[in-house]
């Protein structure tokens, strides 16, 4: 058994996928951030691909204990996620090269996701703004790709219109119409520096190196914690394609992201 948690649109046959979400009738809809439907030692791998930075970092010591909870010995976890020590190395040798739109899009990226207090945020307005010139921005948008593999220009994924699909879109907006209203019940000042309309799963709450990472594994009973490539693994037959490497072998997330794997004690 192979699972993949928080899986997106990016979902692998043969593969239990989960996501709080789910835009695929393939895909299970879960907590996340819960104990899921399995029983113990149960999965050979577990994957799961920029989710963890999602995490509350009170939660985060959970996620792992349940990771840990239903892979079998010697089963293997794979975490993907971005690399802190990467972007901000990056961002400071722009700064000193004077590469200042670099720079400035990397602090965006890195800041917006953590604080933006709407949907999309600044780093959401600065895509459309590219994104509607795209003979003017090209090197932005290639920038972009480069570093975050976010392709602007075009949208890869095709959703499942099912009925139970398109019902729970519905309910989602019915949702965050709710809590809108309820938002508007608080003192203006208040909610103007402390609220968010940002969907579930769209603010990252944390951000980490790999000794961070590291060390969250450790405590929860995972050994040889190792950092790899998008293109490596020591889990067999591991399907890089979809789920860490585009089919002309450019990594999925662009090059700012980290990969490491830990296997359980």
């Amino acid at each position: 058994m192979k699972i993949n948690i928080a899986c997106g649109d990016i979902y692998v046959d043969g593969w239990v996928n989960y996501d709080y979400a789910p835009h695929s009738e393939r895909v299970i809809k879960a907590n996340l951030l819960g104990k899921l439907q399995l029983k113990d030692c149960v999965a050979d791998v577990v994957y799961s691909s920029h989710f963890l930075e999602h995490i509350p970092l009170p939660l985060v010591e959970g996620f792992m204990d349940e990771c840990f909870r239903i892979l079998k010995p010697d089963g293997v976890l794979r975490l993907v996620l971005p690399d802190l020590e990467d972007i901000c190395r990056s961002y400071l040798q722009y700064r000193a090269d004077e590469e200042h739109d670099k720079a400035d899009f990397l602090q965006i990226e890195l800041l917006d996701q953590m604080v933006r207090p709407d949907s999309g945020g600044e780093l959401g307005r600065y895509y459309r703004k590219i994104g509607s010139a795209p003979q003017r921005y090209g090197d932005e948008i290639a920038f972009v790709m480069e570093r975050t593999g976010h392709n602007i220009l075009s949208d890869s994924h095709t959703h499942t219109r099912s009925l139970k699909i398109l019902l729970s879109k519905v309910l989602g907006r019915i949702e965050q119409g709710y809590i809108h209203a309820l938002m508007m019940l608080l003192p203006e000042a208040f909610r103007k520096q402390n609220c968010s309309t940002a969907s579930v799963g769209e603010k990252h709450a944390w951000m980490y190196d790999y000794h961070g990472v590291k060390w969250f594994l450790e405590q929860a009973g995972f050994r040889d914690v190792q950092r790899v490539g998008a293109g490596t693994s020591r889990i067999q037959d591991f399907p890089f394609v979809p789920l860490d490497l585009n089919p002309d072998g450019a990594p999925r997330k662009g090059q700012e992201s980290m990969y490491i794997e830990a296997v359980k004690q």
